[in-house]
């Protein structure tokens, strides 16, 4: 179970740290835009991923919670960067995207199978009304707090992270849970759940904060120079 943890978190925060450097490195891309890019992706492949039930520290959750957690760096380094109202109107682009995936998802229901049965791509595919609902719902509220207070606290960039992403996270999971399962899972289940997930996104705090210190310190300071020095050419 651990290197299955360790192959996860590497997958997720490792391989989204390389090619964000690679990238950069490459392309000379604006740092800004090409953290908005990871985000969105980050974002889509968290809503996909979490059609999965996976173990991690004991409690079952969703294998989209790392990824959802890497969003939520991506976006300190956002705000850092550029502010809470600009961080702001990202919140929003990625709370629209959402509705979007979920109607052109239902759409490709509706066509029909050329082979076989639908019932493989409903299973990825197919959410019921109050997780459809209750995602878009958690996603704005914890990360609109999320850019906000990242925004309002001064400091240091780590204890900025500390102050916003455990609250963040926090609100994500107590909106997101009673919308989409309350009345619907027994209340053991539940609140085993609702701790499961808690679990897993406060203990990826640490991992947060250094991917947005790593970025803030040394990707974004270097690559913007870098870039600036290519658009002057």
């Amino acid at each position: 179970m651990l290197a299955e943890l360790v192959l996860w978190a590497v997958a997720v925060f490792g391989l989204t740290a390389l090619f964000y450097r690679l990238l950069l490195d490459v392309l000379k891309i604006d740092p800004t835009t090409l953290a908005m890019a990871f985000y969105m992706v980050l974002l889509t492949i968290s809503q996909y991923a979490a059609s999965k039930l996976t173990y991690y520290l004991g409690f079952v959750v969703p294998a989209g919670t790392m990824t959802y957690v890497a969003t939520v760096a991506m976006l300190d380094i956002i705000t850092l960067r550029e502010g809470f109202r600009f961080a702001r109107n990202v919140v929003l682009a990625g709370f629209l995207s959402q509705f979007l995936i979920t109607a052109v998802n239902q759409v490709v229901l509706l066509l029909p199978s050329a082979v076989g049965s639908n019932a493989q791509y409903e299973t990825v595919f197919s959410t019921t009304a109050r997780i459809a609902a209750a995602s878009p719902i958690a996603y704005l509220a914890a990360e609109t707090l999320d850019a906000y207070v990242i925004s309002r606290v001064g400091g240091a960039v780590w204890k900025r992270v500390l102050y916003s992403d455990p609250a963040a996270m926090a609100v994500d999971t107590m909106v997101f849970m009673p919308v989409a399962f309350w009345g619907a899972l027994p209340p053991n289940v539940f609140w085993q759940t609702v701790l499961g997930l808690l679990a897993a996104k406060l203990s990826l705090t640490p991992a947060v904060v250094g991917i947005v210190y790593l970025n803030r310190r040394y990707l974004l300071k270097r690559a913007y120079e870098a870039s600036r020095s290519y658009n002057q050419l």
